[in-house]
């Protein structure tokens, strides 16, 4: 009689424990959505993002920190939990060396918001594929990346947008540029998400197929003597003559680390530029623009166009 007494009780006294550990663990709005914008019509900055996120769907922020919420620990205990943008670089790809990264930022000011949104109005929205999905954006006054400059970088959950207060008086050299940049961190995990691997495969060949016995990515420029072969009578190899526009960002003796820097690379190049004016740079170089031509065969599948 004992021990079944004994055991009903024990039976309790888990039962008992289990119900405080729920009460204190399960809270539903912990998987709440952060990545909106609620209204505040008595901030004009703030009732005009949400404006804009209740016609394209995409949060703009002017701030990392996008919530708080008051929560319980394991143990009962009340804490603040603060929700903050990851600045993080991701594409689900592979990293070699130093991987991309944000070295500082700075906010801006609310007065720089209605400007930044009137740009994206009329120059990104239009021309965005309906199915490229931006999670949220992020603006700002400046930023410091070690490979993407100082315009747009793709973060794990927001693209950084900087020189917000320049954005008026930008003329229109620079306002192509920029917009360059800002399509280039949108589009490429569109590009890169495998349905142009096929096309994406040739653009890489252009370069590869002039080291056997190594990848072409990733190589110092010194290498080239000992590696590179294929090249016609009298060319010397050099990044361009290989088909790269660019070193790597992170490293000037060195071609691209890996395929989607090549491609982020010229991504940004063909949008930022006219036909013209990418034929008036690298025109000379036919391995160049062989691949440029690819690029644009995969943007104009994409709708999006290049002038």
């Amino acid at each position: 009689m004992k021990s079944k007494l004994y055991i009903a009780v024990l039976i309790l006294s888990i039962g008992l424990t289990a119900c405080r550990k729920e009460e204190s663990t399960v809270f539903p709005d912990y998987d709440k959505n952060w990545l909106v914008v609620e209204d505040d019509p008595s901030d004009a900055s703030t009732h005009a993002r949400f404006e804009f996120f209740k016609e394209t769907g995409i949060p703009f922020y002017i701030n990392d920190t996008i919530g708080i919420q008051q929560r319980k620990d394991l143990f009962g205990k009340d804490y603040t939990h603060y929700e903050v943008l990851s600045m993080n670089y991701s594409l689900g790809v592979e990293q070699v060396g130093a991987p991309p990264v944000v070295r500082t930022f700075k906010y801006c000011k609310k007065a720089d918001v209605a400007a930044a949104l009137a740009f994206f109005k009329t120059e990104i929205i239009p021309v965005l594929p309906k199915d490229v999905h931006v999670p949220s954006i992020l603006l700002l006054e400046s930023f410091t990346s070690n490979a993407f400059g100082n315009y747009a970088f793709k973060a794990f959950n927001t693209v950084l947008i900087g020189e917000a207060s320049k954005i008026p008086a930008m003329d229109a050299a620079t306002k192509a540029r920029f917009k360059g940049a800002v399509m280039r961190a949108l589009i490429t995990n569109a590009v890169l998400s495998g349905k142009y691997d096929d096309l994406l495969t040739r653009f890489y060949t252009v370069s590869r197929r002039f080291a056997s016995t190594r990848d072409i990515y990733n190589m110092g420029t010194w290498q080239f003597s000992q590696f590179v072969t294929g090249l016609p009578t009298g060319t010397v190899a050099s990044l361009q003559t290989l088909g790269f526009i660019s070193s790597d960002p992170r490293n000037t003796s060195y071609t691209p680390y890996t395929t989607w820097i090549d491609v982020s690379l010229y991504l940004e190049a063909s949008l930022a530029n006219t036909e013209a004016q990418f034929m008036q740079l690298y025109g000379t170089y036919p391995n160049i623009m062989t691949k440029y031509g690819i690029i644009r065969q995969i943007l104009a599948d994409m709708n999006i166009p290049v002038q």
